[in-house]
């Protein structure tokens, strides 16, 4: 009976370092992709379209005790690309960010809606993207607006080089 057991005990520990061997690729491969932006990583898209503008912003905005990050802005003759970073306070039964409260508003009073929208989250928050079609007019700047319920923010951000000053 003894025997039994440190038998079956052996097997058990081994069965559980074979089984964490054979997730270990995974999990290395999750933590080194973890800048990823979603599935279907856009970046890649706007690239893939030709010539572009990186603009690298960085720049915070509050929304409640949230904080939202525009961390940067790529654009081209077709498209509009934010990439942002999402911080929590709350991060036990937070609410999910609506990313589809997230509108472009131009200078010239053009309102921008995004039409595709990405995240991978993270305890505390998220990163991920926002995805607007060019403006019919081309604009050297923009206010990010979210807008949802009583909640409220604003962020100026450029589209161009340049487009933030003035």
């Amino acid at each position: 009976m003894k025997r039994t057991r440190r038998i079956l005990a052996i097997v058990r520990r081994t069965l559980l370092v074979v089984l964490a061997l054979l997730l270990l690729p995974y999990y290395i491969e999750r933590w080194t992709q973890e800048r990823s932006r979603g599935i279907n990583d856009p970046n890649e898209v706007v690239r893939a379209d030709g010539t572009f503008i990186e603009i690298p912003l960085g720049k915070p905005m509050a929304i409640d005790e949230d904080t939202f990050t525009v961390d940067e802005v790529y654009v081209n003759d077709e498209h509009i690309l934010i990439t942002y970073t999402y911080r929590s306070s709350i991060t036990r039964n937070s609410w999910s960010l609506p990313t589809t409260m997230f509108k472009l508003r131009l200078p010239d009073g053009q309102v921008l809606e995004n039409h595709d929208a990405g995240s991978s989250g993270y305890p505390g928050g998220e990163r991920g993207y926002l995805w607007y079609d060019a403006p019919k007019m081309p604009a050297t700047r923009a206010k990010l607006v979210y807008e949802q319920y009583d909640r409220r923010a604003e962020l100026e951000i450029p589209l161009a080089e340049g487009g933030g000053e003035a």
